[in-house]
């Protein structure tokens, strides 16, 4: 490997978002009676994970392109996007703990069902758009940087 060699995992943009990806996808998986209504959100949250995952691992051959990439990747919010997708993981495996307190391990309750499936559908809309957002922004990141 070239001593010059750098990656955008160098950067630590990236780690959070993914370790909230991963936590939250983990949450989805162990609500089995509610994978149902959130589990296009698993889906989204998996593609959002490729590019992420691809910006993640960019190789820069110096050091100068390296710094104007940390730059662009500040200056055009692929940085605040990342962050904010962490953030909104986070913000939502809380909310969907909130909404499923009563779930144990082999059944949901009627209200727990109600929660996740009626009562906080714009919840779960919002969620799913923050999060294509993201997964477009980085998409696209991953693109530009590497032309």
């Amino acid at each position: 490997m070239d001593p010059f060699s750098i990656t955008v995992g160098a950067l630590g943009i990236t780690e959070f978002a993914i370790s909230s990806i991963d936590h939250l996808r983990g949450l989805i998986n162990s609500l089995a009676e509610a994978k149902e209504t959130v589990q296009d959100i698993a889906s989204t949250l998996e593609a959002v994970q490729r590019p992420l995952a691809a910006l993640k691992e960019l190789n820069f051959s110096d050091s100068a392109t390296y710094t104007a990439a940390k730059e662009d990747l500040e200056n055009t919010g692929v940085t605040k996007a990342v962050n904010e997708c962490g953030q909104a993981c986070d913000n939502f495996a809380e909310k969907l703990k909130r909404w499923t307190k009563q779930y144990n391990s082999k059944k949901m309750s009627i209200r727990d069902r109600l929660s996740v499936g009626v009562w906080n559908k714009e919840s779960i809309y919002t969620f799913r758009t923050q999060i294509q957002s993201c997964q477009s922004i980085v998409q696209f990141a991953v693109v530009s940087t590497q032309l």
